[in-house]
Order: C-alpha cells, then sequence, then structure tokens
C-alpha cells in the first residue's frame, strides 16, 4: 500500500517577505537616485535646471556621510566624476545587504518561514 504524505506549500505571502522587499525597495530607489546623480554630474548636466537642482538637493544628504572621503574627479568642461556618490552607492548596497540579511535570520527564527 502506497502512503500519500501532504506536504505544505511555502506561502507565497507573508510579512517577512513583505518588510523584506519594503526594506529592499527604499535601498533600491536610494541606489537610483544615487546612480542619476553621478550620470548627471558626469555628463556635465547644469545645476540651474529645475530637475537637476532637485536630483542634487535629495542626494547631497545621502552622500553626505562619503563626501570628502575621496576627491571628485574633474574631467574638463564641467564633467566630474564623484568618488564620494560612487563610494556611497556601495556603501548603501552593502548596508542593504546586511539589513535584509539580519531580516531574514530573525524572521527565520521567530517564524520558522523561509524569506
Amino acid at each position: 500500500m502506497t502512503e500519500i504524505i501532504y506536504t505544505r506549500p511555502e506561502l507565497w505571502y507573508s510579512p517577512s517577505r513583505f518588510i523584506v522587499t519594503i526594506v529592499n525597495l527604499v535601498f533600491g530607489v536610494v541606489e537610483f537616485m544615487l546612480a542619476v546623480r553621478i550620470v548627471l554630474e558626469l555628463l556635465g548636466a547644469s545645476a540651474a535646471a529645475p530637475f537637476v537642482a532637485w536630483v542634487y538637493s535629495v542626494t547631497s544628504g545621502l552622500a553626505a556621510p562619503f563626501s570628502g572621503a575621496f576627491p571628485s574627479w574633474d574631467l574638463g568642461e564641467g564633467y566630474v566624476l564623484d568618488l564620494s556618490a560612487i563610494f556611497a552607492m556601495i556603501g548603501y548596497a552593502i548596508i542593504g545587504w546586511i539589513v535584509v540579511r539580519l531580516l531574514t535570520l530573525l524572521f527565520s527564527t521567530l517564524y520558522s518561514v523561509r524569506v
């Protein structure tokens, strides 16, 4: 006689997955904004333009912890490679990865649900 074993399907939705998705979304937006800043500076966008001024004002706070650590390379004629913003992107990616891993560990021990 064969024995039928029912295995419970993995949950499609769980609070832990929702929180991890939100954290990934927040860090993704931060990374995107810093990438836009790098591209605008690299292409020599005028800070007098409203969109460029807005991007610079939003990302100045994000890049502030890393500013001054590395010099910006002036490529001539207004083109700048902002190394501080690049290292800010790397730093935020590492911080986001650590936060997601800690949340995954926390929820896996509390609820025994894989994220």
